[in-house]
């Protein structure tokens, strides 16, 4: 290094080829210095932009896993909702088919029980009787409808014809009363015609004179052909009732 002599003006400052080679070297380790920070930080940021993206895909395919586990499930129960409906509207089909059934077996054994009764009764005796008596609620709240169904057991070959008399017999306030069918109809001597061969069955509509109360039906038939009057007494109730 050189310099103006003392007491001169202004001093120059001069470097070295050593001092230049010097500065030199610590500017490139400075230059590779930051040149490998800058490489680092890329790799890094690369490598984190990298691993993001796989925590990305793998959160997605857990979304997409997640959504078709939903979806199955969802159809699983729609189908059990199906089957639950099916099964109920199966068992409900299944349960008035059953019934229908009952009822038609019932009448079934009913109509069996009936027309046997006619051709061959349990009891094996012939000739006329009274199978069944039916009392329904009319169209008012004292008027009812009677029905009355005759049979001729086993003998066929000839017409049972006759008359049928049907009495009421309850209270009229506390007093015993009773009620003939004529009378009930205002035509007091009056009685209900009967002629078949098989059965036959008659029906009458009545109105209750107001304050009576029935509890027994008393039914009588009498023909020219009979030696002795049929008679058969019935509970005053709706329903149908067989012979007492």
């Amino acid at each position: 290094m050189s310099a103006t002599p003392p007491g001169g003006g202004s001093r120059v400052l001069s470097l070295t080829s050593a001092q230049w080679a010097a500065a030199g070297v610590a500017l490139g380790l400075v230059a590779l210095l930051l040149w490998f920070a800058y490489q680092r930080g890329i790799a890094s940021g690369g490598w984190q932009s990298a691993a993001n993206a796989r925590d990305r895909r793998e959160l997605l395919n857990r979304i997409d896993a997640l959504e078709n586990e939903n979806g199955t499930l969802n159809a699983k129960i729609a189908e059990l909702e199906m089957s639950r409906r099916l099964d109920k509207q199966a068992y409900g089909q299944v349960e008035r088919t059953l019934g229908e059934l009952q009822s038609a077996m019932s009448r079934e054994s009913d109509d069996l029980a009936f027309y046997k009764s006619i051709v061959s009764p349990a009891d094996g005796i012939s000739g006329l009787r009274i199978q069944r008596f039916e009392v329904a609620q009319g169209a008012k709240d004292r008027q009812f409808l009677l029905r009355l169904t005759l049979i001729q057991a086993m003998r066929h070959d000839t017409t049972a014809a006759g008359l049928v008399q049907i009495a009421l017999s309850g209270l009229q306030g506390k007093r015993p009363t009773r009620h003939t069918i004529g009378e009930l109809l205002n035509r007091p001597n009056a009685k209900i015609p009967f002629s078949f061969k098989y059965f036959q069955t008659i029906e009458q509509t009545i109105e209750l004179p107001a304050g009576f109360v029935p509890y027994t039906v008393d039914v009588t038939l009498t023909s020219g052909k009979l030696r002795a009057p049929v008679e058969r007494s019935f509970p005053w109730k709706t329903g149908t009732q067989t012979a007492l």
